[in-house]
């Protein structure tokens, strides 16, 4: 066991096809002693393969204040040169790579070019990307060109306000977490046609506003399981929850400690709570 547990309280939505709408008040627990930092997917380590990618770190190449850590099956000659002051993570045949910028201090506007030539030249093998702790105020534009990426993750860039129209063009994409940024908002068409995409985690930024279509059914997210917006900063939420349950067979929603006092309805639905069936039970 990893300490004492405490208590918070969560509001926790879960959508299903018998159940249209049901909210229950979870009491969770979190490890005590622990910061939230350090409950996150920690810097150069995969959100899914967790130690073992240390485990399995061949030999270490340093630059002027850059670090490469290289898996035991990524040769030389596959890793292209790291930004300047920032570490790079490679592991399976190169085709992941975690990018940890927290020592940049200076030559902050030319990140982005550093970052587009790294990612240009592995934009065909890349499967997984993890920026971590970058001053970046927008995504680079070579993020979007990675045809193969299945997981996307962007952890700690305080300065990042905004995630880019072009996320549409990431076809592969399965799994996106976007946590402890600067999140503001998040416009319609996101993600739009991302077919494929299973779960998104956008916890703990500071989003107040959502487009009415971003996850509604005409964004046409089929496989979207999991929508996380713990910890941000809305406060009105339209009816795009219900409307994904009557279509889907299932799609958990959590919304908890946000400012939530308004419901809306923009999109303009109309729905009987005797049929289908509709329950909201709350407990504590």
């Amino acid at each position: 066991m990893m300490g004492q547990y405490c208590a918070e309280n969560l509001i926790f939505l879960v959508f299903t096809v018998n159940s249209i709408l049901f909210v229950h008040i979870l009491v969770l627990q979190c490890f005590a002693g622990f910061s939230e930092r350090q409950l996150m997917p920690h810097r150069g380590f995969s959100w899914r393969s967790g130690s073992h990618a240390i485990r399995q770190v061949r030999h270490v190449t340093t630059g002027s204040n850059d670090v490469i850590y290289k898996h035991r099956d990524v040769t030389d000659q596959q890793v292209p040169p790291c930004p300047l002051d920032c570490d790079c993570w490679w592991s399976y045949n190169a085709s992941q790579l975690t990018l940890n910028c927290e020592k940049r201090t200076g030559n902050l506007t030319s990140l982005s070019d550093e970052i587009n030539a790294l990612l240009s030249r592995v934009a065909s093998t890349l499967t997984e990307l993890q920026l971590y702790f970058t001053p970046l105020r927008e995504i680079p534009e070579s993020v979007c060109q990675l045809k193969r990426a299945r997981r996307l993750g962007l952890f700690f860039n305080q300065k990042l306000t905004r995630l880019p129209d072009c996320f549409p063009r990431l076809h592969q994409l399965q799994h996106l977490a976007a946590t402890y940024n600067g999140l503001t908002s998040l416009q319609d068409g996101l993600f739009d046609n991302l077919t494929h995409l299973v779960d998104v985690f956008l916890i703990y930024n500071k989003i107040s506003w959502i487009g009415a279509h971003l996850f509604d059914v005409t964004a046409n997210l089929p496989r979207l399981e999991k929508i996380n917006l713990r910890g941000n900063q809305l406060t009105e939420l339209d009816t795009w929850p219900v409307r994904r349950a009557q279509v889907y067979n299932a799609t958990s929603i959590d919304l908890s400690h946000n400012r939530i006092s308004r419901f809306t309805n923009s999109l303009g639905w109309h729905f009987n709570c005797t049929s289908p069936k509709c329950s909201i039970r709350q407990s504590t």
